[in-house]
């Protein structure tokens, strides 16, 4: 089944329009190795200097007369910094099967606030399945291309309907290795979210993060920067993959209940609980499991090298904490049942009588991480009671906890609380809804594919020697192997049960 992935450039310098964007996409698909694409990256890049130096860089013009002559080009050839990393992404995302596309903002969205062709981006951007969006990085934040673009879907309820369900991945390109790009990457994808949309990070192999995160710090040096490349193409790779996990299962569907697992993290006088209690006592499609482990013991992470244990299967309790008092493991096999993982916070304004184990609780959960991405693809929201004034963003904390295990991420539900009451109860119930129908989405293709001996991902422990090594001796005893089959094969079970 075929499926589309929209390469989208916010780039303020772009290189390519028109025709070029054309052309671009024509290049990366005759591409046939990495070699080849860096070669033509290097050449893109290039061609881009050449440009500004033709536009009057070598006659040190001041800059708006340089941008003024680059404008005048025809757009046919190099590549900006944000449209290298994009092409890199694309090129992978084609290497797992997508029909790949490219487009450059600035065409739409003109320096006078004007809008110009709208009708061409629309068809492009709704004939994709999915969306990955590169930008410079301003002041830890998009540039105002992408901003643009955000503004035309929020101001548009008819557009943001017809976007829901599609897949958003981003890449970030900043003038230093921390320039911004985390932050930027984070913000962007919230917005997206909360447009209805899913999202997605990198992916495994360069260890499951928020998308591209690149540097280049000056016109013509993004592929120099090996590291940065490799996170845009994993971003490509990720999002073609749940993309084309989705159309796996388009016309299948879930029998039965689907599994959702709330993790209550924080919560104060079992307001937390009861909330959900009460938010879930009507849909009688959920079997719904409640781990609260806002009072429990939890020991806290000793961030050991060592990370997990051995490689085994997923049943097995793996983390290096044994301690009797700890909880912890006695809910681990609780946590491998789901479907969904929604991790849901009470954030109150006085904070006597909280009980919080949040941090120390995921701070746990890295072992499970580093045992081959064990909810991976697994669909993830926050949900979040906030107490109008507490001030604590529990829902981009737990965003950005929850993408670093390979999940596909959903709109984060706050129910606002004011003077003992939610005072937004309508439209948390809505978006429960909504993300109950995203769940049965994913859930059905998540076991369709990983049932199919979908390529499994392996955690590549970046940046911890020791752990590389411990790693590299667990291949050689072929633990890896067993542990794929047997997750494969308890997923093919499940998917004869539960898809039709």
């Amino acid at each position: 089944m075929s499926f589309k992935i929209l390469g989208i450039s916010g780039s303020l310098r772009n290189a390519r329009r028109g025709r070029g964007n054309q052309s671009l996409v024509s290049d990366l698909m005759a591409l046939k190795t990495s070699e080849e694409l860096d070669t033509y990256l290097a050449l893109q890049a290039g061609y881009h200097l050449e440009n500004f130096l033709e536009a009057g860089r070598k006659e040190k013009l001041p800059f708006d007369q340089m941008y003024a002559n680059l404008k005048k080009q025809k757009g046919d050839k190099g590549l900006s910094n944000s449209e290298v990393a994009l092409a890199a992404a694309l090129w992978s995302a084609k290497e797992l099967g997508a029909e790949i596309d490219h487009v450059s903002l600035s065409e739409y969205f003109l320096e006078t606030s004007k809008k110009k062709n709208l009708e061409e981006f629309l068809e492009k951007l709704l004939s994709a399945d999915g969306f990955i969006i590169s930008t410079p990085v301003y002041f830890g934040d998009r540039s105002s291309l992408p901003q643009s673009f955000l503004n035309m879907i929020k101001n548009d309820k008819g557009l943001q309907e017809k976007l829901k369900d599609k897949v958003y991945a981003g890449i970030a390109v900043g003038a230093k290795r921390n320039g911004g790009q985390e932050t930027t990457l984070i913000y962007q994808m919230l917005d997206m979210l909360n447009c209805d949309m899913l999202g997605v990070g990198n992916d495994s192999e360069t260890t499951s993060q928020y998308g591209g995160t690149c540097l280049a710090g000056d016109i013509g040096t993004m592929p120099k920067d090996r590291y940065g490349l490799d996170t845009a193409m994993g971003t490509g790779r990720r999002i073609a993959r749940v993309v084309n996990m989705l159309k796996m299962a388009k016309d299948k569907n879930l029998n039965g209940k689907h599994r959702i697992s709330f993790w209550l993290l924080q919560d104060k006088n079992n307001e937390g609980l009861n909330y959900i209690l009460k938010l879930i006592a009507s849909h009688k499609d959920i079997d719904a499991r409640i781990i609260d482990m806002s009072s429990k013991n939890v020991i806290r992470c000793l961030a050991c090298d060592i990370c997990p244990t051995h490689i085994g299967i997923d049943e097995e309790y793996r983390c290096i904490i044994k301690n009797p008092n700890d909880d912890v493991k006695d809910f681990h096999k609780e946590l491998l049942w789901a479907d969904a993982v929604i991790p849901v916070s009470y954030s109150a304004v006085e904070r006597r009588g909280v009980m919080s184990n949040y941090q120390r609780f995921m701070e746990r959960t890295r072992y499970l991480r580093r045992g081959d991405y064990v909810f991976s693809d697994v669909i993830s929201a926050p949900i979040v009671i906030d107490e109008i004034g507490s001030n604590e963003n529990m829902h981009i904390r737990m965003i950005t906890s929850m993408v670093r295990h390979h999940t596909i991420l959903s709109k984060p539900i706050i129910a606002y609380k004011y003077d003992n009451r939610v005072v937004n109860q309508p439209e948390v119930e809505q978006d429960f809804v909504r993300l109950n129908e995203q769940i049965r989405k994913v859930a059905k293709s998540r076991l369709l594919a990983y049932s199919s001996g979908v390529n499994h991902l392996k955690y590549k422990p970046v940046g911890y020697v020791l752990s590389a090594l411990k790693d590299a001796e667990d291949e050689k005893l072929l633990k890896r192997s067993e542990m794929i089959e047997d997750r494969i094969k308890k997923t093919s079970d499940l998917a004869k049960e539960r898809v039709s």
